[in-house]
């Protein structure tokens, strides 16, 4: 009984007033609508610009390769200023130039590459990238293949043509067994808020170990778990109500598919919440003093979502980066969401729920062993 007064007084004090109720229950569910909402009406094309610099065949056909795929809407520019114009006034995602001597070089065996232009990396520029390396590659082939057999190098023009035709081409059969494009970033966002209102509670913990307050109650007859279960209690009641209007409104008012049932969708977020709710205890736990408890909340908070794949994905980091997501709960989270988006099932995803519990289960030991309510805070 003890630890739901503690929990309902929790509740009370993060969403009882506007300015709880806006920050982490309103703008969660307008921001994860507006990225959906963006999302699923915004171009399928990228926009990129090139400049072809090259006097010879494979300039062209690296240019009519790319149009081909269906995935960029290309516009030719007049000169490298009007390219990265292009660029910094956002008009193009990325752009890349072909310089001169381009089909000289590849001929000659030398390894050249188109250079890229971009503002930030992103998941279209990094598969623009490898468009252009893989089309590069594929002409590096054709000229070796040239040589071996002893044909001139003046022949690579007609091949070329003759590739351009693909008279022999797979055909692709859309069954949308993917998971949205917008699931990703919505998901993502969705961690940030959910790690915001954990650290709400944190400061919340640790204001009342300055005020004396958790020492009062300590004092009462009312024990340790007692306060901890409190806690937890009143952290996860406002975390499911965050989780449920958000998913709720995006579902049924905005009409978004998800692309999964709601229930496994439901299960993962109160996994991870559960996960963030063990992170902040630990935090809570290991924090002495009220002044740094910001700081601290930022050096866990923000890491922790650039590697988990919260802002881009986690496929287009360095390979090392890759090894070290695999150490934060947001990873776990997002891939379990994509998979079950794709149309696999809970038993799919049964090793990523366990991490995310064995999260949960060290860290919240963590914190109910070094969380002392009796104590006041250091300095």
């Amino acid at each position: 009984m003890n630890s739901l007064f503690i929990a309902v007084n929790l509740i009370k004090r993060t969403i009882g007033n506007w300015r709880g109720f806006l920050l982490f229950i309103v703008a969660p569910t307008l921001l994860v609508s507006l990225i959906i909402g963006t999302a699923e009406h915004q171009d399928k094309q990228v926009a990129v610009s090139y400049l072809n610099l090259d006097e010879g065949p494979v300039g062209g056909h690296v240019v009519r390769e790319l149009e081909l795929t269906g995935r960029y809407r290309l516009s030719a520019a007049a000169s490298p200023e009007s390219l990265k114009k292009a660029v910094t006034e956002r008009k193009a995602v990325a752009a890349f130039i072909i310089p001169e001597g381009f089909s000289q070089s590849l001929m000659e065996g030398r390894t050249v590459r188109a250079e890229q232009l971009e503002l930030a990396m992103s998941e279209a520029s990094f598969t623009l990238r490898m468009s252009l390396d893989h089309t590069i590659q594929r002409v590096k082939n054709a000229t070796q293949m040239l040589k071996v057999s002893g044909q001139p190098g003046d022949r690579l023009g007609q091949m070329l043509e003759q590739a351009e035709k693909h008279q022999v081409r797979a055909i692709r059969t859309d069954f949308g067994s993917y998971a949205s494009p917008a699931l990703g970033l919505a998901t993502g966002i969705l961690l940030i808020f959910l790690m915001g209102l954990v650290n709400n509670s944190v400061s919340f913990m640790v204001e009342d170990r300055k005020q004396k307050t958790m020492t009062r109650i300590f004092t009462a007859p009312v024990r340790a778990y007692e306060i901890m279960l409190g806690n937890f209690l009143g952290s996860f009641a406002v975390g499911t109500l965050q989780i449920v209007l958000v998913l709720g409104f995006t579902r049924y008012a905005m009409n978004f598919s998800f692309g999964l049932p709601s229930i496994p969708h439901l299960l993962v977020m109160e996994c991870f919440l559960l996960a963030v709710m063990g992170i902040g205890s630990a935090v809570a736990g290991l924090v002495r003093n009220s002044e740094n408890i910001g700081a601290v909340n930022a050096m866990v908070t923000t890491p922790t979502c650039m590697l988990g794949g919260c802002f881009w994905p986690v496929w287009i980091m360095p390979e090392f980066m890759q090894k070290l997501a695999n150490f934060v709960p947001q990873t776990w989270a997002i891939e379990a969401i994509r998979r079950l988006g794709s149309g696999q099932g809970l038993g799919d995803v049964a090793m990523h729920l366990g991490v995310l519990g064995l999260f949960a289960v060290v860290l919240l030991g963590i914190g109910s062993v070094v969380m002392k309510p009796g104590e006041t805070e250091a300095g």
